[in-house]
């Protein structure tokens, strides 16, 4: 299955409801769980995030379905990348 970074910021209207983020984080592990997703980590961060999510799903539709529902709240922004491990990319290149 693909597996996906997302990098999350926390919007005005999270940092105002930042007391309300354990429910969020819990419906989102449902969404993800719901379209055959896992979480492989998730971590708070300081920095330019203010979370890091590393998830694997089915499909590109299955994570984007979650990360519009994600968005719908208005608590974070996301940006999304999709990571290849290391041994596909070397295959990829040993091919090339």
């Amino acid at each position: 299955m693909p597996i996906y970074i997302t990098y999350l910021k926390t919007t005005a209207k999270g940092g105002e409801t930042l007391k309300e983020a354990p429910q969020r984080i819990a419906q989102a592990s449902q969404w993800i769980q719901a379209v055959g997703g896992r979480i492989i980590g998730a971590y708070a961060t300081l920095g330019q995030y203010d979370y890091v999510y590393i998830t694997e799903f089915p499909d590109t539709k299955a994570g984007v379905s979650v990360l519009v529902k994600a968005a719908m709240q208005g608590a974070v922004t996301t940006e999304t990348v999709e990571a290849i491990p290391i041994e596909e990319f070397l295959q990829i290149v040993a091919q090339a």
